[in-house]
């Protein structure tokens, strides 16, 4: 009887929340490919357009964007979209060499041969921000405008991402200083925080609030967030979204979890921020001069890699190159066609096409399941497994096994319960197909049967409803059942 009930109070509670409609750019991106990569793959929204500070800038007073709508329009071509970056991945204009102090050695793999600019350096700053406020110019006035997503915002420091002088390298004897040019004080903290500061405020006044600025989440070597980007976001300024450059399986490290809980989780998964996500690297970890040792399958890296960006609340989701070519395999094309399908409905229950929990305890940090517009309901406790069942099948780099005779129990978001009144939906569950047994799934009155035929896939059983608005799933077993996802999804 507690279904009916409940039913009826979720349908007199009035929207707690002003619902955000989904942007309009809400998709995959494809970025880091080889020519061709994604053309004419339908999951593809769009793409990234890239340019360097010393392929735009020649001397003091001149720059040159014509390789900005030269690579939108390629874009527009494709019927694509696209964000903008300016970064600093090798050349840098070399009279910037005769008026800033440097360092004769690279501090980082991606920046000019010739060395490290003091990049505090007033007549450095005043280079960047001049640059900034052209870059603003040009693709404002872009014809391929209406193409541009957002600009990526760079500090563009040392090369794109760093920031932070190795204390061995402070020394003032160490660095080159042109004629008749002075150093700057030498590096500190409270330096780079003013040069963050002063960065942000000039892309804010050149580009916003006609082209939305995409801040960044964080910073190498830093613990945590970018606190100034933080600033910024919580002044209230119009056109703001963050970007991350590192997605990932999971949080790896305390830092790592606090970026997701503050920045992502707090603005973008909440609605408040359109936000981009990157891959760090493809699925194979084919990205010279990184390693890394993947504990579960390419397939099922890429697949959860997707499941977290969602979770966190990503509506633009960025897949390397290497990743899009192998789409013509069905664990990977299921799981971008997922990903296009849910990307950037987070905040949107009421047009949102599904809702779904994909079940886990997680190996590190912010442990627990990743969700879209559903959750799991505390009460049944389930066995947390880790690579389980086929490594050819996406599914089971994590899950949960719920025991013989238990009950799991999953909410649905009252506006999405809501929404689904006197309309079609579809209930899958996705689980292991281990031993034999059945299993019910309970909702709004209605009792599904599934079977267990001991074929050790992982398997997805679908129920269909008509015209029952549900709020509440009941899942148990008349033996273990391992779980990977719940999802209900709009006829």
């Amino acid at each position: 009887m507690w279904f009916p009930l409940l039913l009826l109070f979720l349908a007199g509670l009035p929207r707690t929340h002003a619902e955000p409609i989904p942007d309009p750019n809400r998709g995959l991106y494809v970025l880091w490919a080889k020519p061709g990569v994604g053309d004419g793959l339908p999951f593809i929204k769009g793409g990234q357009v890239k340019l360097e500070w010393g392929g735009v800038q020649g001397d003091e007073n001149s720059y040159d964007f014509s390789d900005l709508n030269r690579q939108l329009e390629r874009m527009a071509r494709l019927g694509w979209l696209a964000t903008v970056e300016l970064n600093i991945y090798g050349r840098l204009p070399s009279f910037l060499f005769s008026k800033v102090p440097y360092l004769p050695e690279k501090l980082s793999a991606y920046q000019d041969a010739r060395g490290t600019l003091q990049y505090w350096h007033p007549a450095y700053v005043k280079a960047y921000t001049r640059l900034i406020a052209a870059f603003a110019r040009e693709v404002k006035s872009s014809p391929y405008r209406a193409r541009i997503v957002g600009v990526r915002l760079n500090y563009n420091a040392i090369g794109t991402e760093h920031m932070i002088l190795p204390p061995e390298k402070r020394n003032p004897k160490q660095w080159v200083t042109p004629a008749g040019v002075e150093l700057a004080p030498l590096w500190s903290e409270e330096i780079a925080t003013g040069y963050r500061r002063t960065i942000l405020e000039a892309f804010v006044q050149s580009f916003s609030p006609d082209i939305r600025i995409f801040m960044r989440s964080h910073l190498p070597w830093y613990p945590g967030p970018d606190r100034e980007s933080l600033r910024v976001a919580e002044s209230g300024k119009a056109n703001l979204g963050f970007f991350y450059t590192a997605s990932d399986i999971e949080a790896k490290t305390p830092a790592m979890q606090e970026v997701f809980e503050n920045v992502f989780l707090h603005n973008c998964r909440s609605g408040k921020m359109v936000c981009y996500a990157e891959q760090v690297t493809d699925s194979e970890w084919q990205h010279p001069p990184m390693k890394d040792t993947r504990w579960c399958t390419a397939a099922q890296w890429n697949y959860w890699r997707l499941l977290s960006d969602l979770n966190l609340g990503f509506s633009m989701i960025a897949n390397h190159g290497a990743d899009i070519e192998r789409a013509d395999k069905s664990e990977y094309r299921a799981a971008f066609e997922f990903a296009a399908r849910y990307a950037g409905y987070h905040a949107s229950p009421s047009v949102s096409p599904g809702a779904w929990v994909a079940l886990r305890e997680g190996s590190r940090f912010l442990k627990g399941d990743y969700t879209l517009l559903m959750r799991r309901l505390p009460g049944a406790v389930m066995k947390p497994e880790q690579k389980i069942g086929p490594d050819d099948q996406r599914f089971g780099a994590w899950a949960l096994t719920l025991s013989k005779g238990a009950q799991a129990k999953f909410a649905l978001d009252p506006d999405f319960a809501h929404s689904l009144a006197g309309k079609k939906a579809a209930v899958r569950v996705t689980f292991l197909d281990q031993g034999s047994g059945v299993f019910t799934v309970h909702i709004a009155g209605h009792n599904f049967p599934g079977k267990l035929s001991n074929s050790s896939r992982w398997k997805t059983v679908e129920f269909e409803m008509d015209g029952v608005d549900a709020a509440q799933i009941v899942i148990e077993g008349d033996t273990d059942l391992t779980l990977h996802m719940i999802e209900v999804a709009r006829g």
